[in-house]
């Protein structure tokens, strides 16, 4: 049985995509991949307890035959960091050995088994739980994945090194095409320099980085007056109507699937706003808008969502908004895997770990 540690040192790097991507691209090959999360990131409740998202995901689309439980072990991260500094100074060895022991019981039903990470690499350093620590205890190597800042990429390999855990290389993610050229020029000679293998770069894609509609609604609150058909749409971009209707419609547009945040008595400009590439129209301040403008807003398939925050902390909530992934994209998921099979050495990482 193999196994690699993913893990990465900042919120949303992309890791989960990737580490999904990845399994897929080697059951293709009729290889029996697995997942395990140490300790979970609770992001929705469920029969009365958090669940993590992303091992729902993993346990869905790649087929899994086990309980969530299983697959990641109840850890009481909800409760907050007293519970884990109360137990590790009773029992030090209490959570490594529920983890430890809840993957002994499945790794030898898969030929390869993806490990992830939290949102962090040092996530629970101080209580030995941080993912170099565990990549140590489940005897797995540490597959880095980076937003291409090389300095962070060496301080990761010096830390983990340190620690005497093994860091298998690093690959970067959502990599702007004016980054290309550098990592190709500068960052991959570096790299082999420092002996850090190094297993591709996948390019920006705005589909992946992009929130649904469903995705604002959650974040927002509100009323959805239209469009509970299209709450998978994708939203590029945010942008406020605030101006004169003929200065906002210049701004607006330039750009391509994007939320206008306005009041609903903007009549005028929401009315204009419907005619250019507009995804989602968020009507602020509780203020519903003329009839007309709802008939038109179906008929161009525009989501309108109707909010009691101002248009300003509207904005600002948008601004907080990532794009998730969930088993009914589809879509996403096809193309997170294209995106792996066609710029990762995803083969060279099954060999090399």
């Amino acid at each position: 049985m193999k196994s690699v540690y993913i893990v990465s040192y900042s919120p949303f790097s992309g890791k989960t995509a990737f580490a999904l991507g990845l399994a897929l691209c080697l059951k293709e090959e009729g290889i029996n991949v697995g997942y395990f999360k140490p300790i979970s990131v609770g992001t929705e409740v469920k029969l009365g307890r958090f669940v993590d998202r992303d091992v729902t995901l993993m346990k869905n689309v790649l087929g899994l035959n086990k309980k969530i439980a299983e697959l990641s072990p109840p850890i009481e991260t909800r409760i907050g960091t007293y519970t884990f500094g109360r137990r590790f100074l009773e029992d030090r060895d209490y959570y490594p050995n529920k983890i430890i022991n809840a993957y002994n019981k499945i790794k030898n039903d898969y030929d390869f088994i993806i490990i992830e990470g939290r949102h962090r690499i040092q996530s629970l350093f101080t209580y030995e739980l941080d993912a170099i620590t565990l990549s140590k205890a489940l005897d797995s190597k540490i597959l880095l994945v980076s937003n291409g800042i090389i300095d962070d990429v060496m301080l990761q390999k010096t830390l983990i090194e340190g620690m005497d855990a093994k860091l298998l290389g690093t690959l970067f993610n959502n990599v702007s095409l004016p980054m290309i050229s550098k990592i190709k020029g500068e960052l991959m000679p570096l790299m082999e320099r420092f002996n850090v293998k190094f297993y591709g770069y996948i390019p920006e894609n705005i589909e992946l980085i992009s929130p649904t509609v469903e995705e604002y609604q959650s974040a927002l609150g509100g009323q959805l007056l239209v469009g509970e058909k299209y709450l998978d749409k994708l939203v590029e971009s945010a942008h406020i109507g605030a101006m004169r209707t003929d200065s906002s419609l210049r701004i607006l547009n330039r750009h391509r699937n994007y939320a206008l945040i306005t009041g609903g008595d903007r009549s005028d400009l929401i009315y204009h706003a419907l005619e250019t590439d507009l995804a989602l129209l968020i009507l602020t301040g509780n203020f519903y808008p003329d009839v007309k403008i709802l008939i038109k807003a179906e008929e161009k398939k525009v989501p309108v969502l109707l909010v009691n925050h101002e248009t300003a902390v509207t904005y600002n909530i948008c601004w907080t908004v990532k794009a998730g992934l969930a088993p009914r994209h589809k879509d996403k998921i096809d193309l997170i895997k294209t995106l792996v099979k066609e710029h990762i050495k995803w083969k060279q990482i099954y060999d090399d770990v």
